[in-house]
């Protein structure tokens, strides 16, 4: 029996085909935006965990302006006795502060606007290339005595330029004469792969600002936990500004809150495109529960006769409600098929932009979850038009034209 009602519906379903696609287009749409933007932004959730995670939990931030989220009171320079406040921050084992602007940086006749980031060139220049992600993919990191030599973000050495750079290569910053003595590797950042690094007295001569940052660095004493070294942090650089709590011109924050700050980001972008996915799929719905109803009126007739010959109403309705999910799960199906394809492709492009090694998620969660939806939707949205078949009387069916 139950085969029985399958070809059936198959049969239906395929009679008129122009009606079943434009029916499912809703059901496409939506089930592919989710599986899409879910499978995608799961993937670049877990990159950029990783990215953090490669810094390391015990990384202290600060940087001038309100929190991360709320922009706060107006931007004010960190300062060298920011700095000190905050090695003297009980569990901080060290800090240091980098210095960040964009300049004029030229290469023959051809002039771009980059970021210049003014890096200490001491024992602690590892703490800001850990915080930052970089690693030398060429020559090598500039040094205390660099005066004029600088390295290179990946994207300034192959792409930025008509010309491709590398070491040695010499490049004006500022109409200042510079060589480059490293190239970093990608990190996925496009503000440090388009950049120029250069010592922080350099870059301090540079932009006339002796006793400025724009970054501090901190690393926390092993045995303390970084969060509660942020609030110390926090507290040691509000006192020596003579700032209330509250009314902080400078934001202090760990690995987690960045991610967190991230995930924020995402989660409203996710819960804008499920919205609109939601449209798609209540239009989806309301096409397919429309169709039946046109199936139902065309087939009144058939359905009188499968009626006289001993069909029961339950038989009929779920005959109808086979054909609704079957419609439902055909758009969950093709959706499925394009979201993954668009979820990899997008992975693909943003990889080769961002240099994030995104993978997108394919979890039996998500490829079924949309299929059984979409499935479901679709039973739901033919209920009301079974109903109806269901019950129609078999005399008034019969004698319908």
């Amino acid at each position: 029996m139950i085969e029985e009602y399958v070809k059936m519906s198959y049969r239906n379903i395929f009679r008129r085909k122009r009606r079943t696609v434009l029916t499912v287009i809703g059901i496409f749409i939506g089930i592919s935006a989710v599986v899409a933007l879910v499978s995608l932004g799961q993937g670049l959730e877990s990159s950029i965990q990783q990215e953090f995670q490669s810094i390391g939990g015990n990384k202290i931030f600060v940087n001038p302006g309100g929190s991360l989220t709320s922009g706060g009171e107006e931007a004010k320079p960190l300062t060298d006795q920011d700095l000190e406040a905050m090695r003297s921050t009980r569990g901080i084992s060290r800090a240091e502060g980098a210095l960040f602007m964009n300049t004029g940086v030229s290469v023959g006749e051809q002039t771009e606007f980059l970021p210049v980031i003014g890096i200490p060139a001491n024992e602690n220049i590892d703490l800001v290339m850990e915080s930052w992600a970089m690693e030398i993919g060429e020559g090598r990191m500039i040094r205390e005595n660099d005066r004029y030599n600088i390295v290179l973000g990946s994207r300034v050495a192959d792409q930025v330029f008509d010309e491709e750079l590398g070491v040695r290569s010499n490049i004006n910053v500022d109409d200042v004469k510079h060589r480059a003595v490293g190239v970093l590797e990608p990190t996925g950042d496009p503000s440090i792969d388009t950049a120029v690094i250069m010592t922080l007295s350099s870059s301090r001569d540079l932009m006339d600002r002796p006793e400025n940052y724009d970054w501090l660095f901190g690393e926390a004493d092993e045995g303390f936990e970084p969060g509660e070294v942020k609030e110390d942090v926090e507290k040691q650089i509000r006192n020596r500004r003579g700032t209330e709590e509250g009314e902080e011109t400078f934001t202090v924050s760990t690995q987690e809150d960045l991610v967190a700050s991230f995930q924020g980001i995402l989660d409203v972008v996710r819960g804008v495109v499920i919205g609109i996915a939601s449209i798609s799929l209540f239009v989806g719905a309301v096409g397919i529960m429309n169709s039946m109803y046109t199936s139902v009126s065309q087939r009144t007739r058939e359905i009188g006769v499968m009626k006289a010959i001993g069909a029961k109403n339950r038989q009929i309705m779920a005959l109808f409600l086979l054909e609704s999910g079957a419609v439902g799960l055909l758009g969950g199906i093709t959706g499925l098929i394009l979201g993954v394809t668009l979820s990899w492709t997008a992975s693909i492009g943003a990889s080769q932009f961002t240099a994030l090694a995104i993978r997108p998620y394919l979890g039996l969660d998500l490829l079924l979850g949309s299929l059984v939806f979409s499935l479901v939707l679709g039973i739901i949205s033919g209920v009301l038009p079974a109903r109806r078949a269901a019950g129609l009387e078999p005399a008034e069916a019969l004698r319908y034209e």
